[in-house]
């Protein structure tokens, strides 16, 4: 495994994230999450609305069964649209912490911003709730990056505490048509440029495009699945595949690319786009979401792959 830190977490930090949205039966659950642990991850992503609340049930009992709370970290995100305001942030934190089993989690995201409300409402709520003990350090997902700077420019002005992280989607392949609504790619040129002045960490979900660098038959296959999948989602949103997300010409080039970098690595595209999410020159982190243990040892190759800046910049079309 490799780690990084962030200011406010006193523990190394996998740079890959174990991602819950996923687990139902705390056994099948506790197969991959032992594993987890055994390859040396420690990061756990998880949210309010995921699996109606069952996902953090899941996660909370498999932290009781272990008595290993101590031992790893866990992000948690809430107030999702429509339920994306300053009151929401605390109510439904009191619900995740009862639901897993803990008083506090590592790091809090706000899983969607809502720009009806003044930036220093949400900040407000953020660092009482810092103050509180029940979250460390905080940040944003899908948040614009003119809205993550007005927020931080708001904590440096009245000291408080600042948002450090941006939870968008970094994956090589840009995202054309949004998985959810409201979703936002930070693989643009002006992001990419704040986060290595400012040395901000991001966390990317779905850093692997959802198999969008799987040889071509297998994100076909994905993309059919996902497209007939009966799976919780937030009201008002449409779940989208690997293809119809971010299938473009551009994005066909970077696949190309990444299949040649990996021939002379000796590893595989998939592995390759993982590999430069991590690899940015600032703390990057990659939310994966494996669902069994053969797919979880698919993504650690990513691991050992070390790319250049003149790679990342060859690979991403720069």
């Amino acid at each position: 495994m490799k780690y990084d830190r962030i200011e406010g977490i006193d523990k190394d930090i996998s740079k890959l994230v174990m991602g819950c949205d996923n687990q139902d039966d705390i056994n099948e659950a506790s197969k991959l999450w032992d594993h987890w642990i055994e390859v040396g991850g420690n990061m756990f992503d998880t949210a309010f609305i995921y699996g109606g609340g069952n996902h953090e049930k899941v996660l909370g009992q498999w932290l009781k069964n272990n008595n290993n709370r101590q031992d790893v970290l866990i992000l948690g995100k809430g107030a999702h649209t429509p339920d994306c305001n300053p009151e929401a942030i605390s109510k439904q934190l009191t619900i995740s912490l009862e639901r897993m089993n803990t008083d506090y989690v590592d790091i809090y995201i706000m899983h969607r911003d809502n720009t009806d409300y003044p930036i220093d409402e949400f900040m407000d709520i953020l660092n009482k709730e810092k103050e509180k003990g029940r979250i460390k350090i905080f940040g944003g997902s899908n948040w614009t990056i003119q809205r993550f700077k007005e927020a931080n420019e708001w904590a440096e002005k009245n000291n408080k505490q600042e948002m450090s992280i941006l939870n968008n989607n970094l994956a090589l392949a840009k995202m054309i048509k949004p998985l959810w609504n409201g979703c936002l790619s930070s693989n643009t040129e002006e992001i990419l440029a704040y986060l290595n002045s400012s040395q901000k960490s991001h966390m990317s979900w779905s850093s692997q495009a959802r198999g969008y660098f799987l040889p071509d038959n297998i994100t076909q296959e994905i993309e059919d699945k996902i497209t007939k999948a009966e799976t919780y989602r937030a009201p008002g949103e449409n779940s989208s595949g690997p293809i119809s997300c971010y299938d473009s010409e551009d994005n066909r080039e970077r696949k190309k690319r990444a299949m040649e970098l990996a021939e002379k690595k000796g590893c595989s595209a998939h592995n390759i786009a993982a590999s430069w999410t991590i690899n940015q020159s600032f703390p990057s982190f990659a939310l994966i979401g494996p669902r069994s243990v053969k797919e979880l040892d698919t993504t650690l190759p990513c691991l050992d792959i070390e790319l250049s800046q003149e790679e990342i910049n060859w690979l991403n079309l720069l």
